[in-house]
């Protein structure tokens, strides 16, 4: 009896854990790993130096060093949104292939599409009522989730900022956050370097570019490491957020429109994350001249969308949030489990 485990699919950019269990008594002469192209070994388990090798997308294995088991790690790179590929395997004793398979994958990742850039948006407020004439049409291709923060670019008559209830939430959790650290360093020194950068990346998010990403992709990955190896300073982190969220809340307004919003953040597999940030609408026309930026829970760079020449104006002054200028469409992605 042999066990093969692959995902059946897998958000590119991310680890695909692989693995082989068989009986003890069992030995074979060579176990082959065909691999597509796409994806690479990081790492592989129970295997000496010197008993493998890898040529041409494939892993030969000669020996495992406690039989029974061979586990693996690969990492898919970015492609295509959706494909589907296969690994072969097949293990030789005495010569002769006496066990084949293919397991099939999946690898998929976001796909941000800009449909509809309007010229000119025209804001009507109507008491609580607020249409807008034309919005920015995004739809999302692919399976996976995708993340967007808008930038507003030099020349750009529009800035964003926070909604004064939101920036005074965010800064008072932050003060606090990074008040409860200065305890936490005391008490968990070996952490003080993760949790000073922690509170740093949350009261300045980076872009999305390929250092910020980075930068976020290590800082949460050593995070979630010391989480988990430290039950202790696990209890005490998550204390510490719940605490100050707590004292905090009740600053945060109700956002109803925002909360339709986030309905449909599921089905379109879409997350602006400065949705609730506004921006100053007159009634004398303004341009907006801005960046949408993307990337994904693998943290991929994608090329950003520009936004540009559009011309936003209002027969009010109003703060709008940023949401409410795009329209997120639902396309049929082909089914699949993406995230």
């Amino acid at each position: 009896m042999i066990n093969v485990y692959l995902p059946n699919d897998s958000l590119q950019g991310t680890e695909i854990p692989f693995y082989m269990l068989w009986n003890q008594s069992e030995t074979f002469d060579l176990i082959k790993i065909e691999y597509p192209t796409e994806i690479e070994v990081k790492e592989i388990y129970n295997v000496s130096e010197g008993n493998f090798r890898l040529e041409n997308n494939i892993l030969y294995v000669d020996k495992v060093d406690v039989n029974g088991y061979l586990g693996i790690k690969f990492i898919s790179k970015l492609t295509n949104p959706t494909i589907e590929k296969n690994l072969h395997i097949e293990i030789y004793k005495e010569g002769e292939v006496i066990y084949r398979e293919n397991k099939p994958i999946k690898l998929f990742r976001p796909d941000i599409k800009l449909c509809n850039l309007p010229h000119r948006i025209s804001v009507d407020v109507q008491g609580n009522q607020i249409n807008i004439s034309d919005k920015i049409k995004i739809v999302n291709t692919g399976l996976g989730t995708a993340i967007l923060r808008l930038e507003c670019l030099n020349g750009s008559d529009i800035k964003i900022y926070d909604p004064m209830s939101i920036e005074e939430f965010r800064k008072n959790f932050w003060n606090d956050v990074e008040r409860k650290i200065r305890k936490l360093n005391e008490k968990f020194p070996e952490y003080s370097q993760l949790l000073t950068e922690f509170v740093e990346i949350g009261k300045n998010p980076p872009l999305f570019k390929k250092d910020g990403l980075e930068r976020i992709k290590r800082l949460f990955s050593e995070l979630i490491k010391a989480l988990d190896e430290n039950e202790e300073f696990l209890k005490d982190f998550a204390n510490m957020i719940l605490s100050s969220y707590l004292k905090n809340i009740s600053i945060v307004t109700e956002l109803e429109t925002f909360l339709i919003y986030l309905k449909s953040v599921y089905e379109n597999k879409i997350i602006l994350i400065d949705a609730v940030n506004v921006m100053k609408i007159s009634t004398t026309p303004m341009k907006l001249k801005a960046k949408l930026y993307i990337t994904d829970f693998a943290y991929n760079e994608y090329k950003p969308i520009e936004l540009d020449n559009i011309t936003i104006a209002s027969n009010k002054e109003i703060e709008l949030p940023v949401y409410l200028l795009f329209d997120f469409t639902i396309t049929d992605r082909g089914g699949g489990n993406g995230s």
